[in-house]
Order: structure tokens, then C-alpha cells, then sequence
């Protein structure tokens, strides 16, 4: 009976410290943006990766007014392109305010893995999503 109990326990103790240590993954990126082929938008954004969703917050400056600007964080890097992390859908695309400003937050329902390359594109429109017009790769916060 004491050995059953025990047994028990233990396994308890086993569950319970995986849960506690699954909950406590945290990883946090920077990400500096930079205009492409002479565009003058430019950012800055935090991506947080929790256990099961990746919130990201995006800021744009210097950007054309009445610009709406779709984006996503891809695999990869600016200069070597991969696909969509998370799906298209997740990501709200940023409107460009009279001040040449504008934000996106948004919570992506996948964690970004903590390895691998990433980065974020912003295009230039929902009709010309082949042109980007700014990206900027994602730095792992120390």
C-alpha cells in the first residue's frame, strides 16, 4: 500500500513539474524594419512566444498616408525567404495613418519555434503582395 502511494507521487510530482516547466517557456525577439528599394517606411516590433500563441506588436514610421500595409513573419531572413509562419490570416494589416504612422498587434495561434530563422515582411498591398516593401529580421532578446 505505501508503495503504490508512493508510486503515485512520484508520477504526480513528474506530471505536475512538466506542466510548471511548459508554462514557463518564454522567448522574446526584437525586430528592426527597414525599407526596400529606397521606401522610406521603416519600424521597429516585439514578437513574444508563449506555449501556444506568438503575440507580436508591429510599428511603422515614415510610411505613405492611407497605406494599408499586409504583413507576416516568415522562415527565413530578408534576404533568404521562406514561408508564412502561422498562417496569412493571423495578421491584421497595418493602416497608415495622416502622420505616415501605424501599428498592428496581433496573437498568432502557434508558438514560434526556438530555433530557426525569422523575419517580417510588410507588403506594399493586399493587391501587390509580390512587392515588399519593408522587412526586418527577427534578433533573440538576451
Amino acid at each position: 500500500m505505501k508503495r503504490s502511494s508512493l508510486v503515485a507521487a512520484a508520477a504526480l510530482l513528474a506530471v505536475s513539474s512538466s506542466v510548471a516547466f511548459a508554462a514557463l517557456r518564454h522567448m522574446e525577439y526584437t525586430v528592426v524594419i527597414v525599407g526596400k528599394d529606397g521606401a522610406a517606411v521603416h519600424g521597429s516590433g516585439i514578437v513574444k512566444a508563449e506555449d501556444k500563441t506568438t503575440e507580436v506588436e508591429i510599428k511603422l514610421m515614415g510610411d505613405v498616408a492611407g497605406s494599408v500595409r499586409p504583413w507576416h513573419i516568415h522562415m527565413g531572413s530578408c534576404t533568404a525567404a521562406g514561408g508564412v509562419f502561422g498562417g496569412g490570416r493571423s495578421y491584421t494589416p497595418i493602416t497608415i495613418d495622416a502622420k505616415g504612422d501605424g501599428m498592428s498587434k496581433v496573437s498568432v495561434p502557434a508558438s514560434l519555434p526556438d530555433t530557426g530563422r525569422f523575419y517580417v515582411n510588410i507588403h506594399e498591398s493586399s493587391a501587390n503582395m509580390g512587392k515588399i516593401v519593408a522587412c526586418g529580421d527577427l534578433k533573440m532578446k538576451m
